[in-house]
């Protein structure tokens, strides 16, 4: 359990700190990719929706301190995200990099849109179908291919790092 935690929050710190640093300046087809996202969705399809919930809501927190929006928005969504693709989980087979690829697809589709969705309630002005197509969609694609990535780093870690626990817990 310790390690566990221990892993996820230096995870956590590593991935919001490049999200808000690195990946501010580094575009991909003219996007960022979202790391925070990569993460949330790799954790809830390994570990299920406990995991998935609390790394949703601690990187989501990170981030919206970080950035200095509302405070809590991302974590919701980072939650409800966990949540959702945690309940994936157990249907299907968890280390599969095809539904990896396309889970991060649609939650960073739904996520993003979400954020917008938002931002147009609270008042800004906001192209909603051209920011669909010229930002979110690349955005989703280019997570897509780097979550991939990221899914395979964190698979490593899992049997690495949580399994020796569970070898040990006994």
């Amino acid at each position: 359990m310790r390690n566990k935690v221990i892993l996820y929050a230096i995870l956590i710190f590593i991935f919001v700190t490049a999200q808000v640093t690195l990946l501010n300046s580094i575009t991909i087809f003219g996007v960022a990719p979202n790391l925070v996202i990569i993460l949330i969705v790799s954790i809830s399809l390994l570990k299920g929706k406990t995991d998935g919930a609390v790394v949703g809501f601690s990187a989501g927190l990170c981030m919206d301190a970080v950035i200095g929006v509302a405070l809590g928005y991302h974590a919701l969504v980072g939650m409800l995200l966990g949540l959702l693709l945690g309940n994936i989980n157990k249907r299907l087979f968890k280390e599969n990099i095809l539904v990896m690829a396309f889970c991060t697809f649609l939650s960073t589709y739904i996520f993003e849109s979400a954020i917008l969705f938002t931002s147009y309630l609270m008042g800004l002005k906001v192209e909603f179908f051209t920011i669909l197509k010229t930002v979110i969609f690349p955005e989703s694609l280019v997570n897509c291919v780097l979550g991939v990535i990221v899914f395979l780093v964190i698979i490593l870690l899992n049997r690495g790092f949580l399994e020796n626990e569970e070898k040990n817990r006994y």
